[in-house]
């Protein structure tokens, strides 16, 4: 289908009533890319369904959209077998257009001037009330001074989520980005899975390799060999996850055999999304990830990355796209340069260009944001918990 009408199928599918508990898995493809997704429940419009059958997804009833001209949609309407169920098809083309269709996460203030249990507190609970999808802690262990980064001040990220099992009761809990190739695999693992029975099975990860070379050398871990020893530790961790008892792996020098690894998980499958934007953190999310999760760049790089992304390998087509970006309401600019120098795009103050940003990467598929209210680690708790109603507004 046109990819102009794709992001359109989308919103409205995912705005349907479907039965329990979330409705069919739904594959939309179009030239760019293909994309599967379930769709949320919702109990607000007049046009509902009771079931869905997608696959190149360009009509909706009997009557076609502009610019769309397959015929492979074939909705049911609740209470009849057949007709379309929409009164006005252009009415609800426009407010699907209009409409924002992604979730978002929350970073909360484990790093930088700001950082303490009590603005970790007030943050969460003001991003759980604004109806915000999770919440995720910084990493970073042992930094050397003068970094140049807000992360030599920082609280352990594991335990961090820990104490937000304990005080939050929807939100999911994630860690952006774990860098797990500094860490003993097994501990990171058993840590991972206590935090999803302390939160009723709440947890969510992304991972990278990191980059600060001084910080791997503070533990005593090889930073050269960290993208193997990465790969590796996401085999392991999945593997103990589901329930293995064996594993062997040279890189990372572990071997066991009938080991015991309870208590058991509560959720069936770890979701593990993948940091970074170098040729092998694109294959490790396509091959070892169910997500890839870059910050975002300037967009007309950033699209570049994503064609390039999606271009890795065929599993790339379908994997989602869960950016991290900053958002800093205090300036009016929405391009920063990172602790890295790299430089990156954010929700600023300026509403119109916020606006633009989100169209774009919705555009460019993403479909996730884990939105960083305080970039440079100086933002205060105020001005954090502002931020995230802007965006709560903006999304919603």
């Amino acid at each position: 289908m046109p990819d102009v009408g794709f992001r359109i199928v989308q919103r409205i599918i995912r705005r349907v009533v479907l039965p329990e508990p979330f409705g069919p898995r739904i594959t939309i493809i179009s030239p760019a890319l293909t994309v599967k997704f379930k769709p949320r429940r919702a109990a607000v419009l007049p046009y509902l369904f009771e079931r869905f059958s997608v696959s190149t997804a360009n009509k909706l009833g009997k009557r076609q959209f502009v610019g769309m001209s397959d015929k492979n949609v074939e909705p049911t309407p609740r209470g009849t077998s057949a007709g379309s169920t929409f009164a006005n098809p252009e009415e609800c083309y426009q407010q699907a257009a209009q409409g924002h269709d992604m979730d978002f996460g929350v970073c909360v203030p484990n790093y930088g001037e700001s950082s303490s249990a009590e603005a970790l507190r007030t943050v969460a609970l003001a991003a759980e009330r604004a109806g915000c999808d999770s919440l995720w802690a910084t990493d970073h262990l042992l930094m050397p001074r003068n970094s140049g980064t807000p992360y030599e001040r920082i609280f352990d990220t594991l335990t961090t989520l820990a104490y937000l099992a304990a005080i939050t009761s929807r939100v999911k809990l994630g860690i952006s980005s774990l860098i797990t190739a500094m860490r003993n695999p097994v501990v990171v693992a058993k840590q991972l899975v206590t935090i999803d029975n302390l939160s009723g099975g709440r947890l969510m990860l992304a991972t990278s390799v990191g980059w600060n070379e001084k910080e791997f050398a503070h533990l005593g871990s090889n930073f050269h060999n960290r993208g193997k020893r990465l790969d590796a530790s996401i085999r392991l961790i999945r593997a103990l996850w589901n329930g293995q008892t064996s594993f062997k792996s040279g890189i990372l020098g572990i071997e066991f055999n009938d080991a015991s690894f309870e208590p058991r998980p509560i959720q069936k499958d770890l979701t593990i999304w993948i940091g970074g934007t170098s040729k092998a953190a694109m294959k490790r999310a396509a091959t070892l990830g169910d997500a890839w999760h870059p910050n975002v760049q300037p967009l007309d790089q950033f699209a570049k990355l994503v064609a390039e992304f999606r271009g890795t390998s065929p599993e790339a087509r379908t994997k989602e796209i869960r950016v991290r970006i900053g958002i800093n309401t205090r300036v009016e600019q929405s391009e920063y340069k990172s602790p890295q120098g790299e430089k990156r795009i954010m929700f600023s103050g300026n509403h119109a260009q916020n606006k633009q940003i989100l169209s774009r990467l919705e555009e460019l598929g993403v479909s996730y944001i884990v939105a960083v209210p305080s970039p440079d680690g100086k933002a205060s708790i105020s001005n954090q918990v502002d931020a995230v109603k802007t965006l709560a507004r903006l999304l919603r």
